[in-house]
């Protein structure tokens, strides 16, 4: 089991008359221990992973697209499981790989819509890949690449590696406990160049039945807006964690040392009915325009 609570670092702001407050960041703090059943395997594992991200441009001779070389920009999110560690590995080494490989590309122009730049994965259709077409020398400046990278680039490519992943659990036969693997939760942070501000999604598999039997996966994707709370894992403690978050808020408190200070209380209230479900070291990261750093570490 897990308990993994993730939310903007929202902060109370009596300045500005009406202006409840701003946001500076994302959070995430998590336990660290691993279990199959009802048995503790071990404690210490890492549940919070920044992903890099690399957007490639395109490299534009004589009018010819000549591929993708070099990178003009290079950032990263976070994302944070709770679940299956077998799943989410295979889930996290999907994402690298795609946000790795991202693409400046260009739809084409009609005769009444012009054409835009835009960021895509290496697997969509790319009308620089189309043979014949001629490119103009003043296409792909620095100017036309500028935040262009959205949060809902970085959710829609966390869904597809997820659709694409567990869609070919259905080509294999596995029982109850397989399928109960696949619905490993995710939440994932990033930022927003765009609208300028972090964002933050979740991601919840549920099965798909028909005629009372599994037969796939479908997805919930959420965005998490400022004063919400993401709350994966152990959702007993979701409510309150909810409560403590907005009452450290209204408190002018530092809302990301107080819910890691909640998740380390959830810890005791666990150990002490003799279950080590969720153990410490527990730690707590904060998230800034592509930079994941460690804040707190509970031993």
């Amino acid at each position: 089991m897990t308990l993994v609570i993730a939310g903007h670092n929202i902060r109370k702001d009596s300045s500005h008359p009406g202006f409840k407050g701003s946001a500076a960041g994302l959070f995430v703090t998590a336990d660290s221990t691993i279990t199959t059943g009802r048995q503790t395997l071990l404690s210490g594992f890492k549940k919070v992973y920044e992903v890099p991200i690399k957007v490639y441009a395109p490299s534009i001779v004589g009018g010819q697209f000549r591929g993708y070389h070099a990178v003009k920009l290079e950032t990263s999110c976070f994302i944070a499981f709770a679940g299956s560690t077998l799943t989410a590995q295979h889930i996290l080494n999907g994402l690298t790989n795609h946000l790795s490989a991202l693409r400046y590309a260009h739809a084409g122009a009609g005769q009444l819509v012009p054409g835009t730049y835009q960021i895509l994965m290496d697997c969509q259709s790319n009308s620089l890949n189309n043979s014949g077409t001629w490119w103009d020398d003043d296409m792909f400046l620095d100017r036309d690449m500028e935040n262009l990278l959205s949060g809902e680039i970085v959710a829609r490519t966390m869904l597809h590696v997820l659709r694409v992943s567990l869609g070919s659990a259905k080509e294999h036969k596995i029982d109850q406990a397989g399928w109960e693997t696949l619905l490993t939760q995710y939440v994932v942070g990033t930022y927003c160049e765009v609208e300028r501000c972090h964002k933050l999604y979740t991601f919840k598999p549920r099965f798909q039945w028909e005629h009372q039997r599994i037969v796939g996966i479908e997805i919930d994707q959420e965005e998490v807006r400022p004063g919400e709370l993401a709350v994966l894992g152990m959702t007993s403690f979701e409510q309150r964690a909810k409560v403590v978050y907005s009452t450290a808020f209204e408190a002018g408190q530092d809302v990301r040392k107080v819910m890691h200070d909640f998740l380390n209380l959830a810890i005791d209230e666990v150990r002490a009915k003799g279950s080590l479900e969720i153990d410490r070291p527990s730690i707590l990261r904060s998230f800034q325009q592509g930079k994941l750093f460690e804040l707190q570490r509970t031993p």
